[in-house]
């Protein structure tokens, strides 16, 4: 027989309370936080007793976790038990780690609006991406130092802290064509705040994604977002004055890390990320001081096996010490030959045609300081038999603020 009791009030009056009326204040929310944090301390003590270094040896011979030090700065240094560890990883998704702000920003505040979007799992990478751009925006309203400013904000560290407790950070490939401003918010949150290895962690491991038919494409577009956004980041950060050798050394550490030649993945999104420097190199020029030679000589050599001679040839016009005109009237006659002999079509794409004509007008104006009339006449006779666009696509090119995907990145702000 089962007996029933009259009522479950003894069964309440015997079981602590473990819900709270919310809202807490912050006395009881202090209480609550603390009463858990002891009694898991104690229970993961106990199922994990601290009596082996095994782990920590382990953690020392992985590169990723070497890449998350800066993210760890505010932890106990004191103590490596295994329970301060996880606790740590616990405390430092973005539900628990809210800060008070020494100068509150007027209007809404996006640090607020970040944070109740996670707790209540509604962020995204597009609203991550434009927290990141209206954090941006205020600081720069502010004036001042600007990276100082940005370093100080820690908005980057928030958003990556967002990805590793999502688990977006393991899926980085995901980020491609409809995210690709997500890159361009946060790499520079990043680099101001110390967290520019984290970066090559995550550019390593888009490299090194496993080629399948789901994931090929969507990695070798993330990857390239990733380093076209290093590029703009290295390139001009805050002013055109540093010139562009910082981004050519940041192409020559991510060639040695992907080695683009044996990886269909990153030889995609190398080669065109490496363009997107060759075209700022040549095409916008005039806009950089002259680089230097070394640095300069690293990049075309590196760029010689991407299988780009428009822009090989085009770079050797622009060598900061020896500019050399031959190779581009070579590729110029080359490709005229080719295009009349076979069903080479490449110069009725509006893009190539752009860097065609832009090539094509160095070269003239090459040609005419070192006295080669002849040549000059057939590109002038070549320029005019390209049709009556010429005119629409110098204007194009000169209007193009960075680079070919500056109009993409103003649709997306007057979005």
């Amino acid at each position: 027989m089962v007996v029933r009791t009259n009522s479950l009030k003894s069964l309440k009056n015997i079981l602590p309370k473990i819900h709270q009326s919310l809202p807490l204040n912050n006395r009881e929310s202090r209480q609550l936080l603390e009463s858990i944090t002891a009694s898991f301390r104690k229970n993961l003590d106990k199922e994990h007793p601290w009596e082996t270094s095994k782990d920590d040896s382990i953690s020392q011979k992985t590169t990723h976790l070497k890449q998350d030090r800066p993210l760890l700065k505010s932890a106990s240094t004191s103590s490596n038990r295994p329970t301060e560890r996880h606790l740590h990883a616990i405390l430092s998704h973005p539900l628990f780690s809210h800060q008070e702000r020494e100068k509150p920003i007027a209007g809404v505040d996006p640090f607020h609006v970040f944070d109740t979007a996670v707790s209540r799992g509604l962020m995204t990478p597009r609203r991550a991406a434009g927290f990141l751009a209206k954090v941006r925006t205020q600081i720069e309203a502010e004036g001042g130092d600007i990276p100082q400013a940005m370093a100080k904000s820690g908005a980057g560290l928030r958003v990556v802290r967002w990805m590793r407790t999502s688990g977006l950070e393991n899926r980085l490939y995901t980020l491609s064509n409809v995210e690709f401003y997500f890159f361009w918010t946060l790499v520079p949150f990043m680099y101001a705040e110390g967290l520019e290895e984290l970066v090559w962690t995550w550019v390593a491991r888009l490299g090194s994604q496993k080629e399948t038919e789901n994931t090929e494409d969507f990695s070798t577009t993330a990857l390239y977002r990733l380093l076209q956004a290093i590029n703009r980041q290295k390139g001009v950060p805050y002013s055109r004055i540093r010139g562009l050798d910082d981004a050519y050394e940041a192409m020559l550490r991510a060639y040695d890390i992907l080695q683009p030649n044996e990886n269909q993945v990153a030889f995609g999104s190398y080669r065109k990320a490496w363009s997107d420097l060759s075209w700022r190199s040549t095409v916008l020029a005039s806009r950089y001081p002259k680089p230097s030679v070394d640095i300069f000589d690293a990049f075309v050599n590196v760029g010689r096996s991407l299988k780009t001679p428009i822009d090989i040839a085009h770079l050797g016009l622009h060598h900061p010490q020896s500019p050399d005109h031959c190779a581009a009237v070579q590729f110029m006659h080359h490709k005229i030959n080719e295009t009349e002999q076979t069903d080479d079509d490449s110069l009725n794409s509006p893009l190539y045609r752009k860097r065609f004509v832009c090539l094509a007008l160095d070269t003239a104006d090459r040609l005419k300081e070192v006295g080669d009339v002849e040549e000059v006449s057939w590109i002038e006779r070549l320029l005019t038999k390209l049709g009556n666009d010429l005119n629409s696509s110098i204007s194009n090119i000169l209007n193009t603020q960075d680079d070919p995907m500056g109009s993409e990145l103003r649709t997306w702000h007057t979005a």
